[in-house]
């Protein structure tokens, strides 16, 4: 009875078209479907994120991916639990089970796998034992836009962050891969998946704190941000690399303040790992490289306070 994947994530921002050339600039593939702005990854068949214009940046929902099997699981112990299903909100995919958790955030699962993403190398690197895998100089002076190939994770913001990583165990077979004190958990998917395809920070509501975008190489993650900055979007964090998870990084400010993150060479947990969840606070740093995160990283701009 497991969340097998990530499927795509919605919210809704007060500017589709500001948000459609973020997103462009972010290196997505964007159209309107249905009055929703919908980005993808160039060269992967599934929607990554879905936009609805509101009166503020606001998160709808999250979608995740399961099998037939699973979801008739699900669909029992939501049941058990005195959980209501509830109908899909307008203009979007409606299908799979759809409802509320304990933090009033919305929640759908469905059958659906995840789509193939672009794996062809763009970049060939010259190593101690392959002195020669290229000739001439290397792509990465071509100065290409970096476009992400795959969604990897959304970071969320719970209320109680222990009490949802007890829901997402005991409703949906997630495994806590790491945390970071109080402020993040992070989980991967049972039967095998990356360290974390969702994690939850404390707030005193829901909502996006970042969400995550492979590009595949470690030199993308910092041209991506290079690129993103020189168009006059603020910079978030890095790039670094990260304790949790292993991953470079490097994160954006969307223009409502949420991080937009590239990463690249992440952990991947398979089912027979016997992986063992640690708390990071003991290593006193963040990141391997890099600089330390801002003061503001942990915030949630979507709560009014901060909304001004």
């Amino acid at each position: 009875m497991t969340i097998r994947n990530l499927q795509h994530f919605s919210m809704t921002v007060p500017d589709l078209e500001i948000a459609r050339v973020f997103y462009q600039d972010f290196g997505l593939h964007t159209f309107y479907r249905d009055g929703t702005l919908v980005c993808r990854c160039f060269g992967r068949d599934q929607d990554q994120i879905i936009l609805t214009q509101g009166q503020r940046k606001r998160l709808s929902y999250v979608s995740y991916g399961t099998d037939s099997e699973s979801l008739a699981g699900v669909r029992q112990r939501l049941e058990q639990n005195g959980i209501a299903l509830l109908d899909a909100p307008a203009n979007v995919p409606g299908d799979g089970l759809w409802f509320r958790d304990f933090d009033g955030m919305l929640t759908n699962i469905k059958v659906a796998a995840e789509a193939p993403w672009d794996t062809a190398p763009r970049v060939t690197f010259n190593t101690l034992t392959q002195r020669t895998a290229r000739s001439g100089r290397s792509e990465l002076l071509d100065e290409r836009p970096t476009r992400p190939r795959r969604m990897g994770h959304v970071v969320l913001f719970s209320t109680d962050p222990a009490r949802k990583v007890a829901f997402y165990n005991e409703l949906f077979d997630m495994r806590l891969s790491d945390r970071v004190a109080s402020f993040l958990n992070f989980l991967h998917a049972s039967h095998g998946s990356d360290h974390h395809i969702v994690a939850f920070g404390k707030s005193s509501t829901y909502g996006l704190h970042h969400v995550g975008f492979d590009v595949g190489t470690s030199d993308e993650v910092g041209a991506g941000a290079r690129q993103m900055v020189n168009k006059g979007y603020i910079p978030g964090w890095g790039p670094g690399r990260h304790f949790v998870g292993s991953n470079t990084f490097a994160y954006l400010r969307d223009p409502w303040n949420s991080m937009h993150e590239y990463f690249a060479d992440m952990d991947y947990i398979s089912a027979d790992a016997g992986w063992e969840a640690k708390d990071w606070v003991e290593v006193g740093t963040r990141s391997i490289w890099g600089e330390s995160e801002p003061l503001d990283f942990p915030k949630n701009f979507e709560t009014p306070e901060l909304e001004g």
